[in-house]
């Protein structure tokens, strides 16, 4: 579980900011929070929204995020530059590294990693285990130099000769890569599971990402048929089931016949018996290749089933439906995973999504039994005003705003820092009351009217 996340000179973000999902003693929706085991752990939020108006950095604070992680997972080709964008609107930021920290909690342990990094070298990298009054170094890294803390349990039974190569590994990581990362693509087992959080557990969703594709999941998970169906008659699309279609490769006339070729080609000419693909069309609708384990390319083809007045089943396609229909479709797999551990931090959640669904959607992984036990977490940035309720929906601790000020900077804060217990919340934004909303001039200001 994501524990806090700490950003300090990148993108609208100059000074150190802090975003945490660290439960308050607040007593309002109690389930809504995974309660610590012991004295060494935290009790922790499901979920949060996050607010603020166009521009504010809502989005920069998850680009953050995405970078950070994805500079641990992808790595960086040797003497490539690092993609990092420090704060512009002051001068002397280009000559200081930007900071990334990630505490979270997974297989038992709380862990803080992090680094600072500019263009060209990482100049800090850290992991600690912490618990309650309590932080312990693993490894700290400043600039070339790397220490271990053999006595850690990370390393536990390490050999002498284990150390000798651990210690070589540090010394030959190059300067624009994180040694989590080297150690990864190293086959060095000692941090695997710090870097399995990031891998596996963590994901990150911006409007054009690509999700997994909803046959593809069940293809590669057969008794999750009637979880999605239970989800569709949740949000009450009027849908009686999801059907997948297996089409032969050759009689698909979906895609242009270039397209085909080159797909027919990359499949069959892999040499692994069984392969599994996904194309979009240019309606956005996801096609799963499958080639089996006789070497036939197939493809898995999406559709819904609904009942005419008398009963009777008909198929639709899935370019049919709807785009709220098909966003919700599509985020299936995510929800299903969220009733595991896995984090997922979706940038505008309300895309292509009507107001209810939106609710609705929090309002299931919330509430709804089937996800009782789940230590998976819904972050998600958002312009949708009518989830600012702290009656029925959330916890004031599990809503954040983000302003910029005067000074072009982005600053983040949580709801429960205020006194709303008897606000209306939604009217309470809209005048202003949180800040995190545009400011828009009158139009007599601006010399537009004669």
């Amino acid at each position: 579980m994501l524990i806090r996340f700490t950003v300090e000179n990148f993108l609208s973000f100059n000074e150190r900011t802090d975003f945490n999902m660290i439960a308050s003693e607040e007593g309002r929706h109690p389930h809504h929070v995974v309660k610590k085991k012991s004295e060494n752990e935290i009790s922790l939020l499901r979920s949060s929204v996050i607010y603020g108006a166009n521009a504010s950095g809502k989005s920069n604070l998850i680009k953050a995020m995405a970078f950070a992680r994805e500079f641990i997972v992808e790595g960086i080709e040797k003497k490539k530059a690092v993609r990092v964008e420090p704060f512009r609107l002051d001068k002397g930021n280009f000559k200081r590294p930007s900071r990334f920290e990630f505490e979270f909690r997974y297989k038992g342990k709380q862990y803080a990693y992090g680094y600072s990094v500019d263009r060209s070298k990482v100049h800090e990298e850290w992991l600690f285990e912490f618990g309650h009054e309590i932080e312990v170094a693993i490894f700290e890294r400043k600039e070339n130099h790397i220490d271990f803390n053999f006595e850690h349990d990370a390393f536990s039974n390490i050999s002498e000769d284990d150390k000798q190569r651990l210690r070589y590994e540090a010394k030959g990581t190059r300067d624009n890569l994180l040694f989590l990362t080297n150690c990864e693509e190293r086959n060095i087992t000692y941090l695997e599971s710090v870097y399995e959080w990031f891998d596996d557990i963590l994901n990150i969703i911006f409007p054009r990402t690509e999700l997994l594709s909803l046959p593809f999941f069940i293809e590669s998970n057969e008794d999750m048929e009637k979880f999605f169906k239970g989800i569709l008659e949740w949000f009450d699309f009027r849908i009686k089931n999801i059907k997948i279609e297996e089409i032969d490769f050759e009689n698909f006339d979906g895609i242009p016949k270039q397209l085909k070729e080159s797909i027919r080609k990359d499949f069959l000419n892999d040499h692994e018996k069984k392969g599994i693909g996904i194309f979009s069309d240019r309606q956005g609708v996801n096609y799963v290749f499958k080639k089996d384990e006789e070497g036939i390319l197939r493809v898995l083809r999406l559709t819904t089933i609904r009942s005419d007045k008398d009963g009777q089943e008909v198929l639709f396609e899935i370019s049919e439906e709807s785009d709220g229909t098909r966003r919700v479709i599509d985020l299936l797999p995510t929800i299903m995973a969220l009733r595991g551990e896995s984090v997922f931090i979706v940038d505008e959640i309300e895309n292509s999504l009507h107001p209810l669904l939106v609710r609705g959607l929090f309002d299931l992984v919330l509430n709804n039994a089937m996800f009782g036990t789940s230590q998976g977490q819904l972050i998600a940035s958002t312009h949708e005003v009518h989830l600012l309720d702290i009656k029925h929906l959330f916890r004031k601790d599990e809503i954040w705003f983000i302003e910029k000020d005067r000074h072009g900077q982005s600053h983040a804060y949580s709801l429960a820092k205020t006194n709303v217990e008897d606000l209306d919340l939604i009217k309470g934004y809209l005048n202003g009351r949180f800040g995190a909303i545009p400011f828009i001039r009158n139009t007599k200001e601006l010399g537009w009217e004669d």
